[in-house]
């Protein structure tokens, strides 16, 4: 009788393995990391996508055996199945497959580190970075041997450092520590590099980057380094080179840089297609009500939200496309936060009030 119930049964792993399926589909967004910023970035994001695929085809094919097994060799009464001694066909073959693959990761991974940790003979900005319980400080070095009129940026736990760069020319990060160990992380530019005490003898840490599109990225100590390691924050405003020169200038002269959105308010204009935002960075004043104009080029739903770690504080119209909508957002306090359609959650910025 246990033969009649055979197709029955297959077609309940079927169905279990189809469910599967989807909800490994559906999940799959979080194994993506952020849309890449930098030069070196994409290169690692490329590698990255390269890796997952790779292992998703080794996961389905791998898994797809052991289900095939189950059904097709799967006990049907007490008789002992006839005994085998091994196939050395199929053990050459899957000794075979993962060497190939672990080959073709090695190169490609060599590769891709000696492509992103390229030095540039003449980067367009050289800072070195200072990082200390619990905040970070910009030296921009000019090399006119007067230290007098350096650009250096501070922050604390509180109020989170500003580093500006410009667009379209390599930055050089010098990386220094004078207490314990940090880290320098920025999860748009797919980076994170150990800032380490070392003696005066040691070199320390360098990072080169180049930032592709003009914005504003959080980043933050990534190596816990005490009380308040999660306050250790930074934001990189990359800006065009005239608009940098500006912003250097005012800080020689003892001012203040103009920020982003003038006081007062503003109207920030995002939009969303192919199930992606415009931008993943926008800037407020702090504690100035100002505007969102959120255009959906989809047709199907989207909005615009405003989280503050797990907390929403604001939730925008959602509605489907094409259209625009301008949603009036209360004054924030300032610090990041994070902009997300409510809709699709792998849609996200960050939002910098300051």
């Amino acid at each position: 009788m246990s033969r009649p119930m055979a197709r029955p049964r297959t077609r309940s792993f079927l169905r279990a393995g189809a469910l599967l399926a989807l909800v490994l589909l559906a999940t799959a967004c979080g194994m993506v990391p952020p849309e890449p910023h930098t030069t070196e970035a994409k290169e690692v994001f490329w590698l990255y996508n390269v890796i997952l695929v790779m292992g998703g085809i080794v996961f389905v094919a791998v898994e797809g055996f052991i289900v095939y097994s189950v059904l097709r060799y799967r006990r049907r009464d007490d008789r002992l199945p006839t005994q085998i001694h091994g196939n050395n066909l199929v053990e050459l073959i899957w000794t075979a497959i993962p060497t190939v693959i672990v080959l073709i990761l090695f190169v490609l991974s060599t590769l891709t580190l000696n492509s992103v940790s390229q030095a540039s003979t003449h980067p367009g900005v050289t800072i070195e970075v200072e990082g200390k319980q619990w905040s970070w400080v910009f030296h921009y070095l000019d090399d006119d041997g007067d230290p007098s009129n350096d650009v250096i940026v501070q922050g604390t736990a509180l109020d989170g450092a500003v580093m500006a760069v410009p667009v379209g020319e390599p930055v050089k990060l010098i990386l220094i520590s004078n207490d314990v160990i940090h880290s320098f992380y920025v999860p748009a530019f797919l980076v994170k590099r150990d800032v380490v005490p070392l003696p005066e003898a040691k070199k320390p840490n360098e990072l080169e980057f180049t930032v592709t599109e003009k914005g504003t990225y959080s980043g933050q100590c990534a190596e816990f380094c005490g009380d308040l390691h999660a306050r250790m924050t930074f934001s990189v405003q990359a800006m065009a080179r005239p608009d940098f020169d500006a912003w250097t200038a005012a800080i020689r002269a003892g001012e203040t840089p103009a920020p982003s959105v003038p006081a007062g308010g503003g109207v920030l204009k995002v939009s969303a297609k192919n199930t992606a935002f415009d931008t993943k960075a926008l800037e407020a004043a702090a504690g100035q009500p100002f505007k969102i104009e959120f255009t959906n080029d989809d047709s199907f739903d989207h909005n615009v939200g405003i989280w503050n770690g797990s907390e929403e504080l604001f939730r925008g119209e959602i509605f489907s496309g094409p259209a625009t909508k301008t949603y009036d957002v209360s004054g924030l306090p300032a610090g990041d936060y994070t902009f997300v359609c409510d809709v699709h959650p792998a849609m996200t910025g960050t939002l910098t009030v300051k």
